[in-house]
């Protein structure tokens, strides 16, 4: 673990972006899923490739068990469950009944391509050798959005989080990644803080680094990108330990405003932060290594990224012969539901009744 600092202070207020949150939770038989068809619609609009005025970051804030709402109508929708999952990362905090839908631009998805490659490419090198250490890489893959689920402190054991993390490396024995890399934009990177928070202390130090890499341009015509890192740190108190998180590595630039890689030392991290302490200490110790991608591989990759964008409408396509015609097949008519499929809806609605009556016993307790 990392050498100690100020750790830092959450002083995070409620984000003005919450679609009408409620000022306390309503009673349970006036409760309503107010968020829960506001979400499924932002995800149909979404889908049918019309304008929103949502933003690539949009919050919202549920009650008990509009979460499980939105993924009972989610599942209802099979043809808009399986673009949601493929295309649309959405965050849950159990705790606070925040969802945060994202959704990354081409830049974003081909720029953590490349830094990504960059990181998998050097663990092949390792992987190569006869060494622990080899063996070790070998079980490290990357898992890009894998979803991740946290349980929730004091809450009833059903009650989770769950993170999709623009990419992830996982070792095949470990329950979370030991790697997490985001890449910020404007409403993101004022969470980006506490995202990072909740990985590596939710994970209880199973995360061993998360990487943020802040490509949204500062003052107008820049060209600056950053580069934060979070750790965590078992500090001794006076009535115990206590594990923190801490920036290690804060907004460094690793690019200019024009654009030109900066005399910083890139990311720079070690093939142990692949796992948690129980895969590593015995299996690499003495063998460690260290995974650097440059500022000038960051650079490289993220103007890449640019460029692909910039110029699509010049990329060279095929063009066909003048007089071929192209033939699809037909629409075929949607299949209707079974009574099987009814069946299975309804005890998953029952399922979801019990357990939003269950918690609201809890909180009503509380």
């Amino acid at each position: 673990m990392s050498s100690s600092r100020t750790p830092l202070k959450d002083n995070t207020t409620p984000p003005s972006s919450f679609l009408d949150p409620p000022l306390t939770p309503p009673p349970t038989d006036e409760k309503t899923f107010t968020q829960a068809p506001r979400v499924i619609a932002l995800f149909k609009d979404i889908q049918a490739g019309r304008p929103t005025k949502q933003n690539s970051w949009t919050e919202f804030r549920l009650v008990r068990g509009e979460y499980d709402e939105i993924e009972l109508r989610l599942r209802r929708d099979e043809p808009l469950f399986g673009y949601v999952k493929d295309k649309i990362r959405y965050d849950y905090y159990g705790g606070s009944h925040q969802l945060v839908v994202r959704m990354p631009t081409g830049v974003y998805e081909l720029f953590i391509d490349g830094v990504e490659d960059a990181i998998r490419s050097q663990l092949k090198t390792i992987r190569g050798g006869s060494d622990r250490a080899a063996l070790f890489a070998q079980k490290v893959r990357p898992a890009r959005s894998t979803e991740i689920y946290f349980p929730v402190d004091g809450s009833p054991s059903s009650t989770k989080s769950k993170h999709e993390p623009d990419a992830s490396f996982w070792h095949d024995n470990a329950q979370y990644p030991g790697v997490i890399i985001e890449v910020a934009y404007s409403q993101k990177k004022k969470r980006l803080s506490r995202l990072a928070e909740d990985y590596l202390l939710d994970s209880d130090a199973s995360v061993q680094v998360v990487v943020g890499l802040d490509i949204e341009y500062g003052k107008k015509g820049s060209r600056k990108a950053t580069l934060s890192v979070w750790r965590t740190h078992l500090a001794h108190i006076s009535d115990g330990d206590e594990l923190r998180v801490v920036q290690v590595i804060a907004d460094a630039a690793f690019r200019d405003d024009e654009g030109q890689p900066t005399n910083h030392a890139g990311l720079q991290i070690q093939l142990s932060d692949f796992a948690c302490e129980e895969l590593t200490q015995d299996v690499i110790a003495g063998e460690n290594r260290d995974i650097i991608v440059s500022t000038q591989e960051l650079c490289n990759c993220l103007t890449t990224a640019e460029d692909k964008i910039k110029q699509e409408k010049a990329l060279v396509r095929h063009s066909i012969l003048l007089g071929v015609k192209k033939r699809k097949r037909s629409e075929t008519p949607p299949e209707r539901i079974t009574s099987d499929d009814e069946a299975t809806y309804a005890e998953q609605e029952e399922k979801t009744a019990k357990r939003v009556s269950a918690e609201d016993a809890d909180y009503e307790e509380a």
